[in-house]
């Protein structure tokens, strides 16, 4: 996966926001294996095998710099890392409804 971190990167963990960085507007390359589990031409299942530490590595996360641990940290306490997830889950929810 290569891109530019534009939006809220959200984590979730047991189905629960877990964390949320807010943009930085850096440059990410990392790897991603996706398999699809199909059943009669229909994907019925998925699982990942994500490298979010390398991830996490490239956006300043981790280890996280003074800057980036009072950014999260202040996404979180206003409120914006919850918004930001409902944001994230709300368009997933309508990309997966207009398959």
């Amino acid at each position: 996966m290569q891109g530019r971190h534009t939006g809220p990167f959200v984590r979730y963990r047991e189905g629960r926001l877990d964390q949320a960085v807010p943009p930085t507007g850096r440059e990410i390359d990392c790897e991603r294996i996706h398999v699809l589990h199909l059943r009669e031409g229909r994907v019925v299942g998925h699982e990942a095998v994500r490298d979010d530490v390398t991830t996490l590595q490239q956006l300043g996360v981790l280890p996280p710099s003074p800057t980036a641990a009072l950014r999260t940290a202040v996404w979180k306490v206003s409120g914006r890392a919850a918004r930001a997830a409902e944001e994230v889950t709300r368009r997933a929810a309508e990309a997966a409804s207009s398959v």
